[in-house]
């Protein structure tokens, strides 16, 4: 299981957004077409489930450039 914070650090690492009808493409790249993710809260989530949790916790952005990662919430842990 992928933990959220290697994704988002994966998008990090990518420099620039990722558009939205290429993230499940990104994600399978780095982590597998079959992967499932956790964060600190949540066990065994698809990426659909995965990206409002982080987008509601103010982590990710949904730009019209696409996914980016948000500096200003980065967690500490």
């Amino acid at each position: 299981m992928t933990h959220a914070h290697d994704f988002l650090h994966a998008l990090l690492s990518h420099a620039r957004p990722v558009p939205a009808a290429d993230i499940h493409a990104f994600a399978a790249e780095r982590f597998g077409e079959a992967a499932r993710f956790c964060t600190c809260s949540h066990q065994d989530l698809s990426l659909d489930e995965l990206l409002p949790i982080m987008q509601a916790k103010g982590k990710l952005v949904l730009t019209e450039q696409g996914w980016q990662f948000n500096f200003a919430a980065m967690a500490g842990h």
